[in-house]
């Protein structure tokens, strides 16, 4: 929630009699007369470093008309609309801002929220790792009467993930889908992150992929990993899970990459990749770790990817081709983008238009509403199209009055965010071109539309 909304404390008893006008305490709000959502009060939103481009340099502009969209849900008043600010410093930390480890706490300040109230947090988080049911019911019970079915997991985009590499000085590689870049298949980049394949000849044993340079082939590569909890390391884990389902040695036990995907175990990985973190949280930061590691190798969300130069490609630092789908006699390979991804800085859009998403469950795709869990969601690695993808999500609540510290007006702007986000005239409308892809049509739209507007 915006800092200033501790003044304007909501009371969870009032709300079912009173007038939402009665429930915001003097100040500048209320000066506000309008019952429009284009004045509501200014808002905050933490998490996710893969929505970071999304957030930062399209919806929030977007949602107060700039550029105007013809989507009824944007502001267009200047000087009225309420703003909205994101800080992108990961899933995890903003999923633990909201209480899904069982309190309310920053990642990076231990403790900061636990005595302060809801207000001191965010009015959305984002995240690419959904909470599970038992971080669903942990946020809940952060309510002052602890409420099922309030938590609302939203799908904003689809995203894809680039494996981005640096080789070691004075080493080449070309394959025959990738001219001067390597193409992985599943099984070599599975293994490269469960400590199987450790060299960088040793990625000559498919793929066509040909390594040059004295003492290339022997050269170790060096696995580059989100240092902090992350939703971009979810949607990774859980696609090397759909290749490799069995049991990895990690310093916590056995466990798999399913489970190594959520939780406490995000920043855990096997122990015979010998990982090297990123030194620092978010995306960016393991993209310049990348850059700086010479026979590094890491996996970014594409935008950032883009962004911090891995396109277009040269002679050491690039991203490479992936496998699509079942290998065989015709194995094909795709970039995360679509467009002339390798020869081109400009932004194009996230190669996930054909991509299947599947429940690992078993259940059936996708989850009922918005208010069930989606934490299982995955792509399935049996389709001829670029599998590296991932929904990512913003979490609200219908009931931000069971919140200490929130008010009428900060739900009004975060229920018409939101909504504008999801409206596609408006955020959806504005992903293209820009290195992410509007949400599936059909299910997946419907049911991130019909969240957003049970807010409040």
């Amino acid at each position: 929630m915006h800092p200033s909304s501790a003044r304007r404390i909501l009371m969870a008893c009032a709300v079912a009699a009173l007038a939402v006008a009665a429930l915001v305490a003097p100040g500048v709000a209320s000066a506000k007369t309008s019952t429009s959502h284009c004045l509501g009060d200014n808002i905050i939103g933490q998490g996710s470093s893969l929505q970071k481009g999304a957030q930062q340099t399209l919806w929030d502009k977007g949602f107060n008309g700039t550029p105007v969209t013809s989507s009824k849900f944007a502001c267009k008043t200047p000087g009225e609309e309420p703003t909205v600010t994101y800080t992108s410093d990961g899933s995890g930390a903003g999923m633990k801002s909201w209480g899904a480890e069982g309190s309310l706490e920053s990642e990076y300040e231990p403790g900061k929220f636990a005595t302060t109230g809801f207000a001191d947090n965010n009015a959305f988080v984002g995240t690419d790792e959904p909470p599970s049911a038992t971080q669903i019911t942990n946020i809940e019970k952060q309510e002052s009467t602890p409420t099922t079915k309030t938590l609302l997991t939203v799908p904003v985009a689809q995203e894809s993930l680039a494996v981005v590499v640096h080789l070691p000085a004075g080493c080449s590689a070309t394959s025959p889908a990738a001219a001067g870049r390597l193409s992985l298949t599943d099984k070599e980049l599975q293994g490269i992150y469960a400590g199987t394949v450790t060299t960088w000849g040793a990625l000559e044993a498919e793929g066509g992929n040909v390594i040059t340079g004295t003492g290339c082939g022997a050269d170790p590569i060096h696995v580059i990993v989100r240092q902090d909890s992350s939703g971009t390391t979810h949607i990774f884990k859980q696609f090397l899970g759909q290749i490799n389902p069995s049991s990895l040695t990690t310093s916590e036990g056995s466990e798999t990459w399913q489970q190594l995907s959520e939780g406490s175990l995000n920043t855990v990985w096997p122990t015979a990749a010998n990982v090297t973190p990123a030194g620092g949280n978010g995306g960016s930061a393991l993209a310049t770790k990348v850059l700086a590691t010479e026979g590094g190798i890491g996996y970014i969300n594409l935008f950032e990817g883009r962004a911090k130069g891995f396109a277009p490609a040269t002679s050491t630092t690039f991203w490479a081709k992936l496998q699509n789908g079942v290998k065989g006699k015709n194995t094909t390979y795709s970039d995360p983008s679509t467009g002339a991804e390798d020869t081109t800085a400009t932004a194009q859009d996230a190669n996930c238009n054909k991509v299947t998403y599947v429940d690992q469950k078993g259940t059936p795709f996708p989850p009922p509403a918005a208010t069930a869990p989606w934490d299982s969601v995955t792509t399935s690695v049996t389709q001829k199209a670029y599998a590296l993808c991932g929904l990512t999500y913003d979490l609200a609540f219908t009931k931000y009055s069971l919140l200490t510290g929130t008010s009428a007006k900060e739900t009004e702007t975060v229920k018409a965010f939101l909504q504008f986000v999801t409206d596609k005239k408006g955020g959806q409308s504005q992903l293209a071109g820009h290195d992410y892809l509007a949400l599936p049509k059909g299910a997946v739209t419907s049911e991130a539309v019909a969240g957003a507007a049970s807010i409040g």
